[in-house]
This record gives structure tokens, C-alpha cells and sequence, in this order.
């Protein structure tokens, strides 16, 4: 509305005054019927440049429209962007944090494994020091169970050594009461005669058949009476009325060969028991040798 009053006002001005306005009235009417066909003409192409003016501002608006809807699509993209970037950020912060815990944590386990590591070697030789000890203590329990199998051999050796001891023993007490009894009796006689034993002198000898008292003999001279070959003692005929002690060693004789030796080791008044020395030859001795002192 504005454009078109300055319009007007610029074709009156264009104008002039009324007189010339006549004039030019009749120029322009038959101008005017000339322009009508132009006006016309015009019309159409205003009307055409208008519609083109409207369709191309149509088209900038529709292209406009686009243009801000994609550039609001792209802002919003750009805060969908902005925000995806911020919690990227963030997330990326706590991916950090996370590897950085992670980090510790996996130092930490090494530490741990590096202690285990330690800890099974040292198990290990923990292991293997209780397998040598355990090889050690069977090797030794089985050595103990061999040196009790064999104590227990030993145990069961002495035991029947002890039991056959206990029998010689109670074989030895009736040996001694029985010897005691037979030199009791030997020892209640009033002599002891020799068979038949030369006993020499300083007036020189006597004769072979006579019978001699031991207390007419001198040198202290006398027999076996009694032989115990198990127990290795002998009794003699000379006690202690023939001055014998307990200790005092004799040669048993049989003619001029040594049988052996004797050490007194018990006393009676007419009769001594005494033990036959190692060195001697017992098989040999028999009752009747003949004993001498040393």
C-alpha cells in the first residue's frame, strides 16, 4: 500500500499542470489504447514475473525452511554431538579412573603373585624337606623295626638263656646240696687214706703197697675224691685240718704228668672244693689223680 500512493504520487508530480495534462490527455489516450495491449502484455509478464518472484521465494523459503531445519537438525545434532561428547568425556574419565584402579590393581596382583610365586617355592622345599624327613624317619622306623626284630630276637635268646641258666642254677643247687651231703659224709670219716700213693722223704722212700694217712704226708699231698665236670670243680681229701686257705692253688698229678691246676675256693675240716683252673686238662682228671700244693 505504501509503494503504490508513492507511485501515484510520482505520476502526478510527472503530470503537470491541467491544460497540459489535456493535451497529453489525448496523447495518452491513444497511447493508452497502444498501451493497453502492452499493458496487457506486461500484466502477464508482471503477473508471470510475480509468480516466478513467488515461486522462486517460495522455493528460497522452502529451500530457507530446509536450510534452518536442517541447520536446526544440525544443532540439535551438534548438542546430540555436544552431549555424546561431554558423556564421551566423562566416560572417558571414568574409563581412566577404572584403568588407573585397574592399573593398581593388577600392580597389586602381581605383588600377590610374586608372594605366592615365593610362597609355593617355599611350599615346594617345605614339601620336599618333609618327603626327606619323612624318607629319613621310614628308613629309621624301619631300621628301628629291624634292630626291635632283632632286640626282640636277642630278648627272646636271653630269655632262653635265662630260663636254661635258671635250670643249671637249680641243677647247681642240687649239685652243691648233693656234693655238700657227700662231703658232709666224706668229712665225718676220721681218715682219709691214700691207695697206694709214694710220698717221698728226706730218710728216702717208702714202700708202694703201704697205706698212707694224709696227716703223715708232707708237702701237703692228697687225691681227687670228687669230679664235677659240668661245673669244673673237684674235691679233695685235704681240708681244713691240713692247714689248706681258701685261694691256695695244687698241681694234679698222675704219675709224673701235669693233668692241670686247681684253686681252693671252699674249706672243710677234712675236705676242700676247688674250682679247676682254664689252663688244665678236666676231660683228663678222674678221681684218684694225685694233688699237690704249689
Amino acid at each position: 500500500m505504501i509503494q503504490q500512493e508513492k507511485r501515484m504520487r510520482r505520476a502526478n508530480r510527472q503530470a503537470g499542470p491541467p491544460a497540459a495534462r489535456d493535451g497529453r490527455s489525448h496523447r495518452a489516450g491513444r497511447a493508452g489504447k497502444m498501451l493497453v495491449p502492452l499493458l496487457g502484455v506486461l500484466a502477464v509478464l508482471a503477473m508471470i514475473g510475480v509468480g516466478a518472484v513467488a515461486y522462486l521465494l517460495q522455493q528460497e523459503r522452502e529451500k530457507r525452511e530446509a536450510t534452518e531445519r536442517d541447520l536446526n537438525i544440525a544443532l540439535a545434532e551438534k548438542e546430540d554431538l555436544k552431549a555424546q561428547f561431554e558423556e564421551l568425556q566423562q566416560s572417558s574419565s571414568r574409563i581412566e579412573e577404572e584403568l588407573s584402579r585397574v592399573r593398581k590393581d593388577f600392580t597389586a596382583a602381581q605383588g600377590e603373585l610374586a608372594k605366592a610365586v615365593e610362597a609355593r617355592d617355599a611350599l615346594s622345599r617345605s614339601v620336599e624337606d618333609r618327603e626327606q624327613e619323612i624318607a629319613r624317619v621310614t628308613k629309621d622306623l624301619a631300621q628301628a623295626q629291624g634292630e626291635s626284630k632283632q632286640a626282640a630276637g636277642q630278648l627272646s635268646e636271653l630269655q632262653a638263656e635265662r630260663d636254661t641258666m635258671k635250670r643249671q642254677m637249680a641243677d647247681l643247687e642240687k649239685a652243691k646240696g648233693d656234693l655238700e651231703s657227700k662231703v658232709l659224709e666224706l668229712s665225718n670219716r676220721p681218715t682219709v687214706e691214700l691207695d697206694k700213693v709214694m710220698v717221698s722223704g728226706e730218710s728216702g722212700a717208702m714202700d708202694a703197697g703201704m697205706p698212707l694217712s694224709v696227716s703223715a704226708t708232707t708237702g701237703k699231698q692228697g687225691e681227687v675224691v670228687v669230679i664235677n665236670r659240668e661245673y669244673d670243680f673237684v674235691v679233695m681229701n685235704l681240708g681244713k685240718n691240713h692247714g689248706l686257705t681258701v685261694g691256695q692253688e695244687f698241681q694234679i698229678l698222675r704219675g709224673s704228668e701235669v693233668l692241670g691246676r686247681v684253686k681252693v675256693e671252699k674249706i672243710y675240716d677234712e675236705l676242700s672244693a676247688a674250682a679247676i683252673l682254664p689252663d688244665s686238662q678236666k676231660d683228663a682228671i678222674k678221681e684218684g689223680d694225685l694233688v699237690k700244693a704249689l
